[in-house]
C-alpha cells in the first residue's frame, strides 16, 4: 500500500506512468508469455541494482553487477525449469555473490582480521537478503506463468494489489486523518487501509469468479491474504528505506520513485498467490 509523500511527487506523472506500466504488463502477459518473463527479469535486475546501491549507504556491500546478472537469470530458470531449477539457481547466485565478495575482501586486505570477519559476515547476509527478497520472490510469477491458467492468476493478483495500492494512496491522500504506522511510514492512514481493503475484496472476488467460478468466500480469502502480503511488503520496504535514510530507492520512474518502490507489494504477493493456486486449484 504505497503512499507517496504529498507534495513530493506529481500525481499526474504517477497516473501517466502507472497507466503505461499497466499497459505494458497486460500486453506482455496476454500476448506472449516469454515477453512477460523478459519484463520480470528486467524489473528484478533493476531492483537488484537499486537495492544493492542503497545498502552501500550503510556499509552493506553487495556486488552489484553479479547481483543484477543473477537476478535476471533466475527468471528463465524458474520459467523453463520449474521450482527445482528456481531454487538451485537462487542458491547458486547467493554462493556466487559470497565467493565474489570473499575474493574482493582478500584482494583489498585493508582491515584488521576481527573487523574483516564481522564485515564479511554482514556482507554475506546482505547478499543472501537481496537474492531472497527480490529475484526469488519475483520468480514465483514465473512458476505461475507455467500453469495453463497462469496469465489469469498473474492478472488477478497484480491488478488486485495495484488497486489495493491505488485506493489506499488516493483515499489516504485526500481523506486520511488517522495514522496507521507513523513510526515506519508516516503517510499511511487507517482511511487508506479501509479503501485498500474494499478495493482488494471487490477485485479478488470478481476475478476469481470470472476466471474460475470460485465461491465468493474463496475470493474473500485471496483478498485477505493479498492485503496482508501487500501491507507487509510495503511496510517492510518503508522500514528498509527509513533505516537506510532514503526517501525512494531511485528516481527511475517519474512520480513513483524506483523499481523497488513499485515492487514492494508485488514481491510477497507473488509467493502468496502461487501457494493459494497450488492449494485451491492444483494441477
Amino acid at each position: 500500500m504505497s503512499t507517496p509523500v504529498t507534495g513530493g511527487r506529481s500525481l499526474s506523472k504517477s497516473v501517466a506512468v502507472g497507466i503505461l506500466l499497466g499497459a505494458v504488463f497486460l500486453l506482455s502477459v496476454l500476448i506472449y508469455k516469454e515477453l512477460f518473463m523478459v519484463l520480470a527479469a528486467a524489473a528484478a535486475g533493476a531492483g537488484a541494482w537499486e537495492l544493492s546501491s542503497a545498502l552501500r549507504l550503510k556499509g552493506w556491500y553487495v556486488p552489484r553487477v553479479p547481483a543484477v546478472v543473477g537476478s535476471v537469470l533466475i527468471m528463465p530458470a524458474a520459467f523453463y525449469g520449474g521450482a527445482e531449477l528456481q531454487w538451485l539457481v537462487s542458491l547458486s547466485i547467493v554462493a556466487a555473490l559470497i565467493l565474489w565478495r570473499t575474493v574482493h575482501l582478500l584482494w583489498e586486505a585493508r582491515e584488521a582480521p576481527r573487523q574483516a570477519v564481522a564485515h564479511t559476515l554482514r556482507d554475506f547476509s546482505a547478499a543472501a537478503f537481496v537474492v531472497i527478497y527480490l529475484p526469488l520472490m519475483t520468480s514465483f510469477t514465473m512458476l505461475l506463468l507455467r500453469r495453463p491458467d497462469g496469465a489469469e492468476w498473474i492478472i488477478t493478483f497484480v491488478v488486485t494489489v495495484s488497486l489495493i495500492d491505488t485506493a489506499g494512496y488516493l483515499v489516504g491522500r485526500k481523506l486520511g486523518r488517522h495514522k496507521l504506522a507513523p513510526g515506519v511510514s508516516p503517510k499511511k492512514t487507517w482511511e487508506g487501509l479501509v479503501a485498500s481493503i474494499s478495493a482488494g475484496v471487490i477485485s479478488a472476488v470478481v476475478f476469481t469468479q470470472i476466471f474460475w467460478g470460485f465461491d465468493w468466500w474463496l475470493g474473500l480469502v485471496l483478498a485477505a491474504v493479498l492485503l496482508l502480503a501487500a501491507v507487509f511488503g510495503d511496510l517492510a520496504e518503508s522500514l528498509i528505506k527509513r533505516d537506510l535514510g532514503v526517501k525512494d530507492m531511485s528516481s527511475l520512474l517519474p512520480g513513483h520513485g524506483g523499481i523497488m518502490d513499485r515492487l514492494d507489494s508485488i514481491l510477497p504477493s507473488a509467493l502468496i498467490t502461487y501457494l493459494f493456486a497450488q492449494i485451491f486449484l492444483p494441477l
